[in-house]
């Protein structure tokens, strides 16, 4: 079968900016939550495919609403969501995206927070209509595999929690003719990707820095810009290292789809601080848990395609 690289996906309230028309042999479908979590979390995973010729796909639930933005960054945009999405563009072209597809959910923002009660907030959808969604663009672009968060979405963010049983959901439903027919009515066929995996830090990297944290007279259960992230709590739900990615060829660019996302601080002003080598090695590896076929405690997979776990 081949992928449907141009199909319009409108009818399922999916905004898709088809950047390269792309039917390649191989294709990867990242499903999170906010214009960054790609770079942030996955730009050496993403430059080394699109860089090997994968059609390298990412859904974006939301357009990060709920983020906090200087005003003066806003002159020129009608709002924060406007600016977001601007940003995401920018760094898909530097990963080499061959699409982002924005689902078109507002931005939960933290838990506890006023956005959580919005109507329109990601975690206020029926998961069946945004698993729908998921399905609709598994159908579409026929991925062989399919990337999102674990169950505690990495620190326990509401919408990445909630693109987490979403897409789960979506995987084990997109081969299945019997769900969403309507969707085969319109051409789209069912299709089953052949691995998910949960994107993951490990919970030995994790436990590193909140003794680190710990050393340094920190509380590593209120980390982050606004003290709302517990990174003692990511450490215990973190799930296990099953697959690693060697990303160490694609430093620079990775550095600049980050720097495209300014408004969220390009995510590196602290990396900027410590000595190249450091910040080589800290970006050297990425890791994955894979969920699809289920991992049975064999040796480390190096690639998100090949079942050749040698070194």
């Amino acid at each position: 079968m081949t992928t449907q690289s141009t199909y319009d996906l409108t009818a399922y309230g999916i905004d898709s900016r088809w950047l390269r028309n792309h039917a390649a042999e191989r294709r990867l479908l990242f499903v999170y939550a906010h214009p960054d979590d790609e770079s942030f979390g996955n730009a050496g995973t993403i430059l080394r495919y699109t860089n090997d010729g994968v059609a390298v796909h990412y859904a974006c639930a939301t357009r990060g609403e709920a983020g906090d933005v200087p005003p003066e960054m806003l002159a020129g945009y009608a709002d924060v969501g406007a600016l977001r999405t601007v940003e995401q563009i920018c760094a898909a072209e530097v990963l080499g995206l061959t699409g982002v597809h924005f689902l078109g959910h507002r931005d939960s923002g933290m838990a506890g927070s006023p956005d959580n009660q919005h109507p329109a907030a990601l975690i206020r959808q029926p998961l069946t209509h945004v698993a729908g969604q998921i399905v609709a663009l598994i159908r579409a672009i026929q991925p062989q595999v399919v990337v999102t968060f674990g169950p505690y979405g990495g620190y326990g963010h509401p919408d990445h929690i909630f693109c987490h049983r979403a897409t789960t959901a979506a995987f084990e439903a997109a081969g299945n003719p019997t769900l969403y027919p309507e969707q085969i009515d319109n051409g789209l066929e069912p299709w089953q990707p052949q691995r998910l995996y949960y994107s993951t830090f490990g919970t030995r990297f994790l436990s590193s820095v909140v003794f680190v944290m710990r050393l340094l007279g920190k509380d590593p259960s209120r980390f982050g810009r606004n003290g709302d992230v517990d990174l003692v709590n990511a450490a215990r739900e973190a799930t296990p290292v099953t697959t690693t990615i060697d990303t160490s060829a694609y430093f620079e660019p990775a550095i600049r789809a980050r720097e495209c996302h300014h408004s969220q601080g390009g995510g590196i002003g602290w990396l900027r601080r410590i000595p190249t080598f450091v910040q080589r090695r800290l970006n050297s590896v990425e890791h994955f848990t894979r969920v699809a076929p289920p991992w049975n405690g064999e040796a480390i997979e190096r690639d998100l395609f090949s079942s050749d776990r040698s070194l």
